[in-house]
């Protein structure tokens, strides 16, 4: 199993406040245009990706996830409720409700912004790409089943011991994902991104899935574990998840 550091250093944790929480969950046209006739592994993988999250065509029809939850901070020590709605293409909205303050981050079209209740302000360039970064993986395996993402194929990475296929899914504005495939399931275990830090160096984050339950036809992770580097620093556990129902007024700034 992974050794966890005890403390993160000033770069991860200069990250991690505005990760911190947000992982989650994760449409027609087809993986082959993703592919070419000289990477077979690639294709095969995409293809066994979407039977295994309950097939391609169960995962044109996710337009709207809302899912609520609970989140157990380590990094900040507190607890609370969590919840996130995800509009595609390119919204996503999570609300961070530990026992002491809380946050709102909104990513739509293109824009960030952060903020508490009403009281919201544009995302500074970190807190957005991070939001980019989000909504990237949350949008997995949907962007796989209609050719939106941009992914070549990494070839094998140990994780725990297990090979894995990996594939490298490149994003706009954003870190490139390294996503771990399960060879047995076709599942995603984990997925991670490097964030430059300017001087500070480079941060490394990742979300790894457990507890698969099917909604709409689709499978989702209902227990998502944040790590920076080799520290984990909050599990997120999805109690509620509903697909494609109409998002309430106001959940984007633009609704």
């Amino acid at each position: 199993m992974r050794n966890l550091s005890n403390g993160a250093s000033p770069a991860r944790r200069a990250l991690t406040v505005f990760i911190l929480g947000a992982t989650l969950l994760l449409c027609p046209g087809g993986p082959a245009a993703m592919a070419s006739a000289a990477d077979p592994p690639l294709q095969e993988t995409v293809n066994a990706i979407l039977v295994a999250y309950g097939g391609k065509e169960q995962l044109a029809r996710v337009k709207t996830i809302v899912a609520q939850g609970r989140i157990d901070d380590f990094l900040r020590r507190v607890s609370g409720g969590y919840a996130r709605a995800m509009r595609r293409p390119g919204g996503l909205r999570i609300d961070i409700l530990p026992e002491r303050g809380g946050e709102v981050r909104i990513l739509d079209r293109g824009q960030g912004w952060q903020g508490s209740g009403n009281d919201l302000r544009p995302a500074n360039p970190l807190s957005l790409s991070s939001m980019r970064y989000q909504y990237g993986y949350l949008d997995l395996p949907m962007s796989l089943a209609d050719g939106s993402a941009t992914v070549r194929h990494g070839g094998k990475r140990d994780l725990y011991g297990q090979a894995m296929e990996l594939l490298l899914v490149d994003l706009a504005e954003a870190p490139q994902l390294r996503v771990y495939i399960d060879p047995t399931t076709h599942l995603i275990r984990r997925v991670e991104a490097d964030f430059a830090m300017g001087g500070m160096g480079t941060s490394q984050l990742g979300t790894e899935y457990e507890d698969f339950r099917p909604a709409a036809g689709v499978l989702f992770p209902c227990r998502l574990h944040n790590y920076a580097g080799e520290q984990r620093i909050s599990t997120l556990t999805i109690e509620r998840l509903s697909v494609n129902q109409p998002l309430p007024p106001g959940t984007f700034p633009a609704q």
